[in-house]
């Protein structure tokens, strides 16, 4: 088991995809504490995890836009578990058919808090914890529709832009603490939300979600240490 003793923080980890991250990670051996939101996700995830994974994962109501409440998670896993070794950023959200000039500003901050301040405050309250102990693993979610824009995503688009700028300048501010910080940049997910929301689509071309969760162990293990300020397209077929 690849990350068996390290503690991970996984932001969605009961959506959609991250639920299939999260049981991924701990099939690999690692402690997992939950900021979750809707209790319904939380207990979803709970009811079909099998009981000896049950055991290394832990829940916190959470409001991963509220300084105060990412400050207490992050203390939270380290007293939990001791230490707090990787931070997924998969939480986000989506929002599309809006133009610029037709845009409310209320939900153009919706885009920016839930998709780039939630990584920014998780990434400032995670890693005083890394740095001192010399070792962490920071993975960011980043979108193909910030590279392929497409008219009326533009709040989606710069916020996930947002999220591949947040990791570059992560990996230079980093560099000598034995932090990493990455970022994975899928096209389209195939969920079972995605496929109702897109019944003409073809998923076959699409990234599954147990492809991503094979990268994220990847990029949270130590045999890619060197790897850093890195983008990974998971374009599929697309």
């Amino acid at each position: 088991m690849e990350l068996e003793g390290h503690t991970a923080v996984i932001t969605g980890g009961a959506g959609n995809l991250g639920s299939i991250v999260t049981r991924r990670m701990l099939e690999e051996g690692a402690h997992v504490l939950i900021p979750w939101y809707k209790e319904e996700n939380w207990q979803g995830l709970q009811d079909n995890l099998p009981e000896e994974l049950k055991e290394r994962c832990k829940g916190l109501q959470t409001d991963l836009t509220r300084e105060e409440d990412v400050q207490r998670t992050m203390q939270t896993a380290v007293e939990r578990f001791e230490k707090l070794d990787i931070l997924l950023n998969l939480v986000g959200g989506f929002a599309f058919g809006k133009k610029v000039w037709e845009m409310d500003v209320n939900l153009w901050d919706k885009m920016m808090d839930m998709n780039l301040k939630s990584a920014f405050l998780c990434a400032k309250h995670a890693l005083p914890h890394m740095i001192k102990h010399g070792h962490g693993r920071i993975v960011n979610v980043s979108s193909k529709a910030c590279a392929d824009i497409q008219s009326g995503a533009s709040a989606y688009a710069v916020s996930k832009g947002g999220i591949v700028t947040l990791t570059r300048a992560l990996r230079e501010e980093l560099k000598g603490t034995g932090v990493t910080a990455n970022a994975i940049m899928p096209s389209i997910i195939d969920t079972p939300v995605t496929r109702d929301l897109m019944p003409d689509g073809d998923p076959e071309k699409w990234v599954s979600r147990e492809e991503i969760a094979d990268t994220l162990v990847a990029l949270c293990s130590d045999r890619l240490q060197a790897v850093s300020g890195s983008v990974l397209r998971l374009f599929g077929e697309l």
